[in-house]
């Protein structure tokens, strides 16, 4: 389910940023249409990276870049008084999907895809590239509870 609402999501700020940013404020500038393509190019490329066949690992990393995120557009907020309710917005959402997707972590098998088709080599691929991420970022208690070594 939080793949495909960050699909939808991202797909949407992608390819109708100005109806996007409409729904929120009436004054749009070129600058916020543009972050608001790269961010839903950022959010795309994430659920390609996290979402196919996912593992705790891929969805925890998943989760941290969401949270990171969340915090980024806070600090944006404070400091800019003009996009403070899009930054905000942003926040809470990217907040949603650090919450859903940590959750989804607890949920999903520790190890990569075992299938010997070609997602299953990405997904392995994938999880011996982030597993060793995660022992740097992920508190130890949240890897025990993740089964991640």
């Amino acid at each position: 389910m939080t793949a495909w609402a960050r699909i939808v999501y991202g797909a949407v700020l992608l390819a109708l940023p100005a109806r996007a940013l409409r729904l929120i404020t009436d004054r749009i500038t070129a600058r916020e249409r543009a972050v608001t393509r790269i961010l839903g190019a950022r959010l795309l490329a994430q659920a390609a990276a996290t979402d196919v066949r996912p593992d705790a690992v891929s969805l925890a990393l998943g989760a941290e870049v969401d949270l990171v995120h969340s915090a980024t557009m806070l600090a944006w907020a404070a400091v800019d008084g003009g996009s403070r309710r899009l930054t905000l917005l942003s926040a809470a959402v990217a907040g949603l999907f650090a919450a859903a997707g940590a959750a989804d972590a607890r949920r999903a098998d520790p190890g990569p895809s075992q299938t010997d088709d070609a997602l299953g080599a990405l997904a392995r691929l994938r999880h011996r590239v982030a597993a060793p991420i995660t022992r740097h970022t992920l508190p130890g208690a949240a890897r025990a509870a993740l089964n991640i070594p």
